[in-house]
């Protein structure tokens, strides 16, 4: 077992468990175990560098504690004795003189207690030296199994977003089916939420039973660092006689593995903050060096959101507010989205462009549910937790940064077709609106470039502004009806004798052919182009 300096020992046994009597001198102690002193014999041949527990030494008996001292001296171990703070000045001056450290443990707490909670904080001090930790949370896996050796249970760890970040598996563990679900989907069931959230939990600053029915007995304790709560620690145990007794150890656990939580939360956060900064760079088109090793994860699914425009008028009142205000509820929409993606087994990469978060859904090794469930599974979080509504669109599979490119371009196309439709908030796949977007990006190549139009829809505009007529919208309405005269005139809300009238002054004033298939083609894309300018398009 990893020896742990005796300092950082007594520190983490403060709150009137141990204190240091004597230091034992100029030299550095470590602790690697725990050992009973019930008679100098049992010891046989204890390596040096353990802690004795002075069972049975009476600190008013000089002889009885000089054996002590002098059995700790021999093995070059220190020693632990029940002894009030402070301790009678014979007593310093004999145990000064040691040449051992010698710690003071307070006389109501059991040696039962005193050897758990050292055990527990050496068996955590391991975990922390195992190079295989790393963010799969193996430190908090060896600290389960050590917790649960200890008090005889089964424990899970898990975060603030009821995800099972670590769990004990040692065998003939007592189980249920809560912890076989919990285990095997690594979250919390969903029928088990109300009583792991329950307030009497996360309020307390001790340990709480918890006896759900249908399941095993439970302890639980909330992993806090101060005020900042990371997530909490149950113990299922066989019957409620094994649960009792256990406190202590449960919150010198607790204490243990707030220090897993904010390393591993340092650690996720940087590696998120890598994976953001790969796919801002990706998506503006200038990956660099500074990016990880490989850039972005892909093959992967893009997912584009916007907040949603519900009707006409809604968008300017939208653009009217102020742009803080604006961007605080998208950061608030991209925390959001990678929280989603963790806690449904995904390692997200997430950006914020403009007015639009990204959300980069690797599909290797992706969560147990499907993009397109964590999506829904988003959108309704975001509008209960944010009070926003959302637009979403996510893209194919891409498996190439140019590809991903590409799929930005149709994922921005998407939305603003949909937001020049005032869709309401939903999910959307951009395969769906591939039509859609061919014709966006069609009409607004005819919009832009003079060569691709023949001319006669600025005709038939500039006569509608100089005569106050409608040949351009009824046209228009007439094409996209494929002809169908009752419809069109039902649109336009005139009768279908006037719509053929005007049909018919068209074709004498402006040479329109009807019946040409591609003049109707090159018309209609025209007057699609036109639509909702407010002023001709450049013919230049």
């Amino acid at each position: 077992m990893t020896a742990m300096p005796l300092e950082q020992l007594v520190e983490a046994l403060r709150g009137g468990v141990i204190s240091l009597l004597s230091d034992g001198g100029d030299a550095e102690w470590h602790v690697k175990g725990a050992e009973l002193l019930d008679s100098p014999e049992a010891l046989g041949t204890t390596a040096p560098g353990h802690l004795l527990l002075g069972v049975g030494v009476d600190i008013a008996d000089r002889d009885a504690l000089g054996a002590a001292l002098r059995t700790a001296a021999d093995h070059s171990c220190a020693l632990a004795v029940k002894c009030t703070a402070p301790p009678p000045p014979e007593v310093s001056a004999q145990v000064d003189g040691a040449g051992v450290p010698v710690l003071a443990v307070d006389p109501q707490v059991p040696w039962t207690r005193v050897q758990r909670l050292v055990t527990t904080i050496l068996a955590a001090r391991a975990a922390v030296a195992e190079p295989s930790g790393g963010a799969t949370g193996g430190d908090l896996f060896s600290l389960a199994n050590a917790v649960a050796g200890i008090v005889g249970g089964a424990v899970a760890i898990m975060d603030t977003q009821q995800v099972v970040v670590a769990y004990s598996n040692l065998p003939d563990q007592p189980i249920d089916e809560t912890r076989r679900r919990g285990i095997l989907g690594r979250r919390v069931p969903e029928d088990a939420l109300a009583d792991h959230l329950d307030r009497e939990v996360w309020v307390s600053d001790t340990v709480v039973p918890r006896h759900r029915a249908g399941d095993l007995p439970r302890t639980a304790v909330v992993i806090r660092a101060g005020e900042d709560v990371l997530g909490s620690l149950w113990v299922a145990f066989p019957d409620e006689t094994a649960a009792s007794d256990c406190g202590p150890t449960l919150q010198e656990a607790a204490r243990v593995a707030a220090l897993h939580m904010l390393a591993l939360r340092r650690q996720v956060d940087a590696e998120q903050e890598s994976r953001d900064r790969a796919l801002r760079h990706a998506l503006e088109g200038r990956s660099g060096q500074a990016d990880p090793p490989g850039g972005v994860r892909l093959p992967a699914v893009l997912i584009g959101l916007a907040e949603a425009v519900r009707k006409r008028g809604d968008e300017e009142s939208w653009e009217a507010g102020t742009a803080a205000r604006r961007r605080a509820a998208l950061l608030r929409a991209l925390d959001l989205a990678v929280l989603d993606g963790r806690s449904l087994g995904y390692e997200p990469a997430a950006a914020l462009l403009d007015d639009r978060v990204y959300v980069l859904l690797p599909t290797a090794g992706s969560g147990s549910v499907s993009t397109g469930v964590l999506l829904d599974h988003l959108l309704d979080r975001a509008r209960h937790s944010l009070h926003r509504s959302f637009t979403a669109v996510d893209s194919p599979t891409v498996g190439t940064t140019s590809a991903l490119l590409a799929a930005r371009r149709d994922i921005d196309a998407a939305l603003d077709h949909l937001r020049e439709r005032c869709a309401g908030p939903g999910a959307h796949h951009a395969e769906d609106l591939r039509p859609e977007l061919v014709l966006r990006r069609l009409v607004g190549a005819v919009r832009e470039d003079a060569e691709l139009r023949t001319g006669i829809a600025e005709r038939l505009r500039a006569h509608d502004a100089e005569h106050a007529t409608d040949y351009c919208a009824t046209l228009l309405s007439y094409l996209r009806h494929f002809g169908d005269v009752a419809a069109s005139s039902a649109e336009l809300h005139i009768h279908q004798n006037t719509l053929r009238l005007r049909l018919r002054r068209a074709e004498q004033l402006f040479d329109v052919a009807l019946a040409d298939p591609t003049r109707r083609l090159l018309l209609t894309l025209e007057l699609t182009a036109l639509a909702g300018l407010s002023e001709p398009p450049p013919t230049d």
